[in-house]
């Protein structure tokens, strides 16, 4: 009777020490669990934090937060904010270091002639302007027409979230200055096609092209322009 007492003292302290090791050494619910039954993964919604850079995680949040937060890079340099505006998931997004002094409303980033200028550009590519998305890496025109570093430190991280929001199938890089920060050249050369630019979501093809103001003033400039754009579409498969 002793010896099956102890066997029986043995299997009880065999199967607590399973548990304890287990990590159950305390209750935790009255109400009884299946443990041999897999766990239910979290709904989609669980999965989805708050983006690890600190911006919104959504582009319609995004937006609002371009448009509302004071504590933007240039937040309190003169003038007003240019947002960005365009189709969602574009073929196409358009983009610059930063918006023309003359520039008005959400996604024309350039003075009247640079935009029309472009959209010519882009309907000979068999795209509508309205088809594409148009931002700019500072949403107000620097007084020198230059960024500090560490101002465009920030403004790059920021650009790079937002391209990834918006997921455009190519990227169009409109002046030198976005070109150096976004895919560094080793010189002017705008008719030197960009491989691919960096973003939070992965890597999009891009090109570069002159800026409006260069294009316009030298008319030569345009010729690589067009190469670039040709390059470009080729990509799509046209």
């Amino acid at each position: 009777m002793i010896r099956e007492s102890q066997a029986t003292r043995a299997q009880l302290d065999g199967l607590m020490a399973w548990w304890t090791l287990a990590g159950v050494d305390s209750p935790v619910s009255e109400d009884s669990v299946n443990w041999l039954k897999p766990k239910r993964p979290p709904s989609p919604m669980a999965l989805a934090p708050a983006s690890p850079t600190g911006f919104p995680h959504t582009l319609d949040a995004f937006h609002d937060f371009l448009a509302h937060a004071a504590d933007l890079p240039e937040a309190g340099w003169p003038g007003h904010r240019v947002l960005p505006a365009g189709s969602r998931a574009p073929r196409l997004m358009i983009l610059t270091h930063a918006p023309d002094p003359k520039a008005d409303g959400p996604g024309t980033p350039f003075d009247q002639q640079g935009m029309m200028l472009l959209s010519r550009m882009i309907r000979a590519i068999g795209l509508a302007p309205a088809d594409c998305y148009w931002a700019s890496m500072s949403l107000i025109a620097p007084a020198s027409g230059m960024i500090d570093p560490p101002t465009l430190e920030r403004l790059i991280a920021r650009m790079r979230h937002h391209v990834g929001l918006v997921a455009p199938t190519s990227l169009l890089l409109v002046g030198d200055q976005v070109n150096r920060v976004l895919g560094p050249t080793d010189s002017l050369d705008v008719t030197k096609n960009l491989p691919f630019v960096n973003h939070s979501g992965g890597i999009v093809t891009a090109a570069a092209v002159a800026h409006p103001r260069l294009m316009l003033a030298q008319p030569m400039a345009k010729a690589g322009a067009w190469q670039a754009l040709r390059d470009l579409v080729k990509g799509w498969g046209q």
